[in-house]
């Protein structure tokens, strides 16, 4: 019986959607705890790797699953892979292309305006018993008018564009691959060629793009004093795309108005992150493409991936492999 194995921890709910999405025939197996020492462990009977959370799938990882036969990610991102190592042995890797795109895309919605409204901040005010109605609203902004700068275009850029669009907000990105020109005009999106020149048109500065070893802390000090004086930071991408003591400078200094993170340089995030402290800093736990529809349709996507692997129906997931 084949064996598939989650290479982090899942308990209560989002376990008992996995494993309610596994066929008979096969068994699934999530780790006791989230160390790379169990996953070496438990790697060893493998035959399929469902691989989430950041542990990384390495040498170590690779020499103790002698019986493996693919990889295949919940999402998309595959920085936790050692591509090099994995592809030396001729393993296939399978993602989940677009399957969260719409959640991220709400999430980072939700971001930008949670900042623009300054939600948190208010709904503290008035917890604690402040009312000024007109000082508080005077505060906030609109989204109506603004120039959200999304860096990258891939399937979680577009769907935020389409909604940006019925918003009234003016789109601009920068990728390596430019849509053609009806997709453009039906998004109202305007490329431009670089992040540079990218930065000084942004109201808000939204990250969509996989983290590679060029593109780490592409927003530092040096770039930010580019950008326009109050912009908006949002990620929901990868949190070592920004240097984060850079970030918060920014922010207490005034230079950048406010920032929604759901992705952070350490994930869990550090207890002593000075980013707690602020005011004009809105967290969450990288969970921006983990709605309950979301995760049920993901798990539902790698399973099938595997199962049609294993019973040879290659040609029905060929769009989903991770090309070299």
């Amino acid at each position: 019986m084949p064996k598939i194995l989650h290479t982090y921890r899942y308990t209560g709910c989002p376990w008992e959607i996995l494993k309610s999405v596994v066929p008979k025939g096969y068994t699934v197996k999530t780790l006791d705890e989230p160390t790379q020492e169990r996953l070496i462990k438990e790697a060893a009977d493998a035959d399929y790797l469902l691989v989430s959370g950041r542990l990384k799938i390495n040498k170590e990882v690779l020499d103790s699953a002698q019986n493996l036969k693919m990889i295949q990610r919940t999402g998309v991102g595959t920085d936790m892979l050692d591509k090099e190592e994995i592809k030396s042995r001729k393993i296939p890797v399978y993602v989940n292309a677009g399957v969260n795109a719409r959640s991220v895309a709400e999430h980072t919605l939700t971001l930008i305006l949670s900042c623009l409204k300054r939600v948190p901040a208010i709904d503290k005010q008035v917890r604690n018993g402040v009312w000024k109605k007109q000082e508080t609203g005077t505060s906030c902004h609109e989204l109506y008018g603004k120039t959200v700068a999304l860096v990258g275009m891939g399937a979680i850029g577009r769907q935020v564009a389409t909604y940006l669009h019925c918003f009234g907000a003016k789109t601009v990105y920068t990728d390596l691959f430019r849509l053609n020109e009806e997709q453009e005009d039906t998004l109202g999106a305007t490329y431009v060629s670089s992040f540079e020149e990218l930065l000084p048109l942004a109201d808000i500065l939204s990250f969509h793009c996989p983290l590679t070893d060029d593109n780490k802390e592409m927003l530092n000090a040096s770039t930010i004093a580019k950008m326009k004086d109050e912009a908006i930071v949002v990620n929901t991408a990868r949190g070592k795309l920004i240097n984060e003591s850079d970030l918060y400078e920014a922010l207490t200094s005034g230079k950048l108005a406010s920032a929604g993170l759901d992705v952070h340089y350490e994930e869990p995030m550090l207890k002593d992150d000075p980013l707690y402290a602020l005011d004009n800093v809105i967290l969450s736990p990288h969970i921006a493409g983990l709605s309950f529809e979301t995760f049920q349709s993901m798990m539902k996507g790698a399973i099938d991936n595997i199962v049609a692997y294993d019973q040879g129906r290659l040609e029905e997931i060929e769009d989903k492999i991770l090309k070299p």
